[in-house]
């Protein structure tokens, strides 16, 4: 049977410049900022999210600007193409809504890897690794990266955000579609991919502008970071 687990989508404070650290207060979810998982045993891909794709011209688009070449911790190429396979699903849900497409952002999809290796090595599944005590901004920003540079998202907080999505997949082949369909039936990763739409019953996101999906397959078992931004520098 397979078995599948989403942990709840979370903002976490990713600092505009290298002195601010990241940290989790303030960080939002849809459902009161728990960060508790959710399982679920129907089996996954059974939602068609792509039936009103096709009036925007945006929904194939999934590496404009973007360059899919990874150095440092790099996932294999079928790992790869699962990431960019994931990234097209969410495009085209995207495209449905209107949306533009999200750019593909290496750095990004490198540092979602590192947390992929991360979680199967230390045996958890949530957003701040247990062992080093590190959080999705913290992660990001240790890797050198910088976004929302006019400072566009939530003003009020004095710093911007990165998005996390987590997926895992137990006993089933790993597919993109799978992973996409999981956040689309949880409000509070749903939200970070209809961003900046509202989305019931989450909090509403940036307009993100990239994104970089981390994903590592091993034996029957599959796991997912996707991490958005808004204009990475």
């Amino acid at each position: 049977m397979t078995r599948t687990i989403l942990l709840l989508a979370t903002l976490l404070l990713l600092g505009g410049c290298p002195q601010t650290s990241g940290t989790d207060n303030g960080a939002g979810t849809g459902d009161g900022g728990t960060s508790g998982t959710n399982t679920d045993t129907s089996g996954a891909g059974s939602t068609d999210m792509t039936t009103d794709t096709g009036s925007s011209d945006t929904s194939t688009d999934t590496t404009t600007g973007g360059d899919t070449t990874m150095s440092g911790t790099s996932m294999s190429t079928s790992e790869l193409e699962l990431a960019m396979d994931a990234l097209a699903e969410i495009n085209t849900h995207r495209a449905g809504k209107g949306l533009p497409a999200l750019t593909w952002y290496a750095p990004g999809g490198e540092v979602g890897y590192a947390h992929c290796l991360a979680m199967k090595e230390g045996g958890f599944f949530e957003h701040t690794d247990p062992i080093t005590g590190k959080d999705p901004a913290t992660r990001a920003q240790e890797a050198g990266i910088v976004h929302d540079p006019d400072g566009l998202i939530d003003p009020t907080s004095g710093n911007p955000f990165v998005g996390e999505n987590l997926y895992t997949a137990i006993g089933s082949i790993p597919s993109g579609s799978a992973a996409v369909d999981g956040w689309i039936n949880s409000a509070g990763h749903h939200t970070q991919i209809d961003a900046p739409l509202p989305v019931s019953g989450a909090q509403t996101m940036p307009a993100w502008t990239h994104c970089g999906i981390g994903v590592h397959v091993s034996g029957n078992q599959s796991w997912w970071t996707a991490m958005f931004f808004k204009d990475p520098q």
